[in-house]
């Protein structure tokens, strides 16, 4: 006689999820645990002889009489020990027919919120509603077939929303930079309120709109409706098939904005080009960083001022604070020297605009800045003996610019 001895919940049921109490008695409504994952190589379950497993947790669902594995899709015989079940493939598994599976595509059919809590998936997802406000989705490549409303989505390769993504103001605030660090790269002093939605992707990005979301992409940002007021960072090129108004794009490619740009009033509308994104937002990031520790050491001086005692209390602190302020200092000197170091990647940059753009956008490539002053029409602008120059018709460079592969339009 033997018996399987398994390695996940046999009974796991996605439709039947509780609560994680944490250690100090709070409970955790977001953190349901609503997929198993597993990985290619994990044991999921073991035929063992029954004479050897404990009487008490024995299951009489699972007591065989033959050492035969239940082998589904995905699954194999470990190699060293057939008597071992293992996944073949990164996913969830389950039994389907008395047989163990693991599947690489999971579908949420519905809204991802409250009865799901965050999703946290090694293979690809599918959400076939809305992904709610305040929960968090992370897989490999994600198809979002409503919404996102304010919500956190990272995938490790491509992500679609075939609705739009829609976010809030949150009040985290980019400081202005330093007296020390003043250079002619503009953007640090960014808008003062982030979009509280993040779409962060390891390639493309894809929705049909945007509003107040943050986007971070190592590839291509296509929008098929308009963009307004968020924040894009795209290693490749960003094109938005609608309108473009408020918010900034950080792009180390080509911005292709097919209809209007810019606004009558409100924030201003900024593109700026010629070096890679990513570092710029490394940057924000070190700068934040740098201002807290300030703030932080300035009160604990005040605070040292008032006694000897107080003074000798504090001190270890203080240390502490001045050792970061001088690892994050040098890391911002760091990235200074690759700014200057990327400035040729501004040579190949392009701002195509085939629509309108309106008075006061900031265009700024590699250390060129210009500022639209009246309303302009299939313009393209681009980089010319160090100086930004407004080149027509917009057409004529977007066929050499943009590739049909990187979500240009046909």
């Amino acid at each position: 006689m033997y018996y399987l001895h398994h390695y996940f919940d046999p009974d796991f049921n996605h439709l039947n999820l509780t609560p994680h109490e944490e250690s100090r008695g709070a409970v955790d409504y977001r953190h349901l645990g609503y997929v198993q994952n597993v990985v290619a190589g994990q044991v999921l379950a073991e035929m063992v002889d029954l004479e050897t497993y404990d009487r008490p947790r024995r299951d009489p669902r699972f007591i065989r009489t033959e050492p035969t594995l239940p082998i589904g899709a995905n699954c194999g015989a470990h190699p060293g020990n057939p008597r071992k079940l293992i996944a073949l493939a990164n996913g969830y598994c389950f039994y389907h027919e008395g047989l163990i599976n693991v599947k690489k595509m999971l579908n949420v059919r519905g809204h991802v919120g409250f009865h799901t809590g965050n999703i946290f998936f090694l293979g690809n997802l599918a959400v076939h509603a809305d992904i709610q406000t305040g929960f968090a989705v992370r897989a490999k490549n994600i198809l979002v077939k409503g919404h996102i409303e304010n919500a956190k989505v990272r995938a490790h390769g491509d992500l679609v929303c075939l609705g739009g993504a829609k976010g809030s103001d949150l009040a985290q605030d980019y400081p202005a930079r330093p007296e020390e660090s003043k250079t002619t790269l503009p953007g640090l002093e960014d808008e003062a309120r982030l979009p509280g939605a993040l779409l962060h992707a390891d390639g493309n990005v894809r929705l049909h709109f945007c509003e107040r979301v943050q986007i971070r992409a190592h590839g291509n940002v296509i929008i098929d409706g308009s963009c307004l007021h968020s924040i894009i960072y795209a290693d490749g090129n960003v094109i938005i098939k609608g309108r473009l108004m408020g918010g900034t794009i950080y792009a180390a490619g080509t911005v292709y904005v097919e209809g209007r740009v810019g606004a009558e009033y409100g924030t201003p509308t900024r593109i700026i080009l010629g070096y890679p994104p990513f570092d710029y937002l490394r940057l924000q990031k070190l700068e934040t960083r740098i201002n807290y520790l300030k703030e932080k050491a300035e009160y604990f001086e005040r605070r040292s001022g008032r006694s000897a005692v107080m003074a000798a209390e504090l001190a270890p602190r203080l240390d502490l604070i001045n050792e970061k302020l001088l690892i994050f200092m040098a890391r911002r000197r760091e990235l200074w020297h690759a700014f200057a170091a990327s400035e040729q990647i501004g040579v190949s940059c392009r701002f195509l605009v085939p629509g309108t753009i309106l008075s006061g956008c900031e265009i700024s490539i590699g250390r060129a800045f210009h500022k639209t002053a009246g309303e302009q029409e299939n313009v393209a602008f681009m980089l010319e003996d160090e100086e930004i120059a407004a080149k027509n018709p917009a057409m004529r460079y977007a066929a050499a610019d943009l590739r049909p592969d990187s979500g240009a339009p046909a």
